[in-house]
């Protein structure tokens, strides 16, 4: 390490970049019980949710608590569409009850008028028939004379007897209109009777779906809350859950794109990547586990990162305290500080909230990874190529040992797992 760095490593700088794959890797979701972007974006109202940039919602992740938690959150999640599906199908019934009783009451009033109509001109037959029936009476029925009538050439002889004749014809065809009317008239009863007995069966599955939706909606709103918990606990397992391909966890990843996709909208012309970012994080503080560090789902580390002390020793420069060991803990001499590894003056002037909670903190991986891309940014431009990233990396420790090796992680990085490029970035030197 140069004695004029600015910045300190806490990693060895003899370990090798970790193997390529060749290729960008194909995305799947195999690890989880679903697939995590068909889920509907959680509601940000949610307590505690770590909102992940929606680009990164194909990322592979895999570990045994993201599997038990998107196990569990499968599970509820199929118990939530079951309410929904009865409150849905009550409603259905509902909406069904309400059309059928509509229309069997329609049909029952058109049957009833129907009815009334046939039946006066039933009424109307009959009398008829019973005006023939004292006619035919009267004249006494005699079938001789009425055969005799109706062959003979001088009728009017027998004009009573013709008369007779007609009466009886008529009276058959009333006798047959009759019979007509009242096969109407039985099968409009028949069809008021169905429709009655239709509409008090839809009249009770109104009112049994009226009855039972009540429990229902509160069923699904149960369901809803429950949901909620434990989308809250999907998430958060699956932003610790480890990144597939590589070594560090989603929250991580999301530090770093978020970080790159931040800078590249402030400075067109800088051209950082996610991967440029995290090859830095990997030597620095072993992306914040440095230590037995791990990362919370806010980015924050478990405990402080903190570095040597800066005292000549150990191929360092002497940096004398700039912050009161307010950062480092240390009164007497710098210590570089957080995942990133920021000495705290250099700190001051580049610090950055990258998660946007309104604190920034070097021992928070989304502010440690903005400052330091802000950094990069300010000391060299085209960083999606090499020459552009050799010459921000030196200027991040003077050293081309530690040069070749954070560039041998972020390219590795970039070959092994499919991120969207970051929003606003230029196209790769």
């Amino acid at each position: 390490m140069a004695a004029v760095t600015v910045w300190a490593t806490v990693v060895s700088l003899t370990t090798t970049p970790a193997p390529a794959a060749p290729g960008h890797r194909t995305l799947s979701t195999e690890s989880a019980a679903f697939d995590p972007a068909a889920l509907a974006p959680p509601s940000p109202e949610l307590a505690d949710l770590p909102l992940v940039s929606i680009e990164l919602a194909r990322v592979p992740v895999s570990s045994p608590a993201f599997d038990r938690a998107a196990d569990a959150y499968a599970e509820i999640s199929n118990a939530q569409a079951a309410t929904r599906d009865a409150r849905l199908g009550i409603d259905r019934t509902r909406t069904t009850a309400r059309a059928d009783i509509r229309r069997l009451e329609a049909t029952s009033v058109a049957a009833l008028a129907r009815i009334e109509g046939l039946t006066q001109r039933l009424d109307d037959v009959e009398g008829a028939v019973r005006d023939l029936a004292v006619q035919a009476f009267l004249s006494g029925g005699n079938t001789a004379r009425v055969s005799e009538a109706l062959t003979s050439e001088t009728p009017s002889i027998h004009e009573a007897d013709q008369r007779a004749v007609l009466g009886q014809l008529s009276m058959d065809v009333l006798l047959t209109e009759r019979d007509a009317y009242q096969q109407r008239i039985n099968d409009a009863r028949r069809r008021a009777d169905d429709a009655s007995t239709a509409l008090a069966d839809a009249s009770a599955a109104g009112r049994d779906a009226r009855s039972d939706r009540p429990d229902a909606v509160r069923a699904e709103v149960d369901a809803g809350a429950r949901v909620a918990v434990e989308r809250v606990t999907y998430e958060q397992a699956r932003v610790l859950a480890t990144v597939e391909g590589v070594e560090f966890p989603l929250v991580a990843l999301d530090a770093y794109y978020r970080a790159a996709t931040t800078e590249a909208a402030a400075s067109p012309g800088c051209g950082v990547e996610w991967w440029g970012v995290a090859g830095i994080a990997k030597v620095e503080g072993r992306h914040g586990t440095y230590g037995g560090a791990t990362l919370s789902h806010n980015g924050d580390t478990s405990r402080p990162i903190i570095g040597i002390q800066l005292n000549g020793s150990n191929a360092t420069a002497v940096i004398s305290d700039t912050d009161g060991g307010a950062f480092d803990g240390d009164a007497a001499y710098d210590r570089a500080v957080g995942p990133m590894q920021f000495i705290p003056s250099t700190w001051r002037a580049y610090e950055a909230d990258g998660n946007e909670d309104g604190v920034m903190s070097p021992f928070n991986m989304y502010d440690a990874t903005l400052a330091a891309a802000n950094y990069l940014c300010a000391s060299s431009s085209g960083l999606s190529a090499d020459s552009g990233l050799r010459a921000a990396y030196f200027s991040y420790n003077h050293s081309l040992a530690y040069v070749d090796n954070v560039l041998g992680y972020a390219r590795g990085y970039e070959r092994r797992i499919d991120v969207p490029r970051s929003r606003h970035s230029s196209a790769s030197g």
